[in-house]
């Protein structure tokens, strides 16, 4: 998910690759490995894999919660409720891939029922298309991340330098920065979107 104001600076390849990007649980790769390294250490009972679990999904979790919740409404206790089930049921796991996608399907459970708890009998509108866009879109951006994550570590921190650094770094600071001549960013910058775009395409 864009940090700040930062989505408003993407070029017009990345909102594309987001429209284009497979759902999270079809994500192939390393981001896969790393997971499925850190569920078999969690099921072994590493408190330390744990930690790390959370960390890796709890933007994705915040993000789909603050979608749906109500003014005024706390986040804290819903996202304490999804990974206590998280930590209940990472046993039934069977697809690893699936954890993204479940992740998300666990936060909107929550969120409905304190919303249920909250409103009695008035109706959800949680089949509304523009909800089910925006949980979509989230999907779709967290995709993003995880292909940018997989991206060589000189790509990765052109495009965050580019596209979702504040501060808005000029050519020159990104060159000096990453050792690398100003007439080598565009370029360079191009491959690193084909790379991208070979990930979640």
């Amino acid at each position: 998910m864009c940090p700040g104001q930062a989505c408003s600076r993407l070029p017009a390849e990345l909102p594309k690759y987001i429209a284009i990007a497979r759902p999270a649980d079809k994500l192939n790769g390393v981001q896969t490995r790393v997971d499925t390294e850190l569920i078999e250490r969690c099921l072994k009972g590493d408190q330390a894999a744990w930690t790390d679990l959370v960390t890796r999904y709890q933007r994705l979790v915040y993000s789909v919660a603050h979608v749906l919740c109500p003014p005024g409404e706390e986040l804290s206790d819903v996202f304490q409720q999804v990974w206590l089930e998280a930590y209940q049921r990472l046993p039934e796991l069977r697809n690893v891939e699936a954890l993204p996608a479940w992740l998300i399907t666990v936060t909107q459970r929550r969120m409905y029922a304190l919303i249920r708890a909250r409103r009695g009998s008035e109706p959800l509108d949680e089949e509304m298309p523009d909800v089910r866009e925006r949980v979509s879109q989230i999907e779709r951006e967290h995709t993003l991340e995880r292909a940018i994550g997989q991206l060589p570590d000189r790509c990765r921190k052109l495009i965050h330098f580019l596209y979702f650094d504040s501060k808005e770094p000029s050519y020159a600071q990104i060159s000096q920065t990453l050792d690398m001549p100003e007439a080598s960013i565009g370029p360079t910058r191009a491959r690193c979107l084909e790379k991208l775009r070979k990930l979640i395409g």
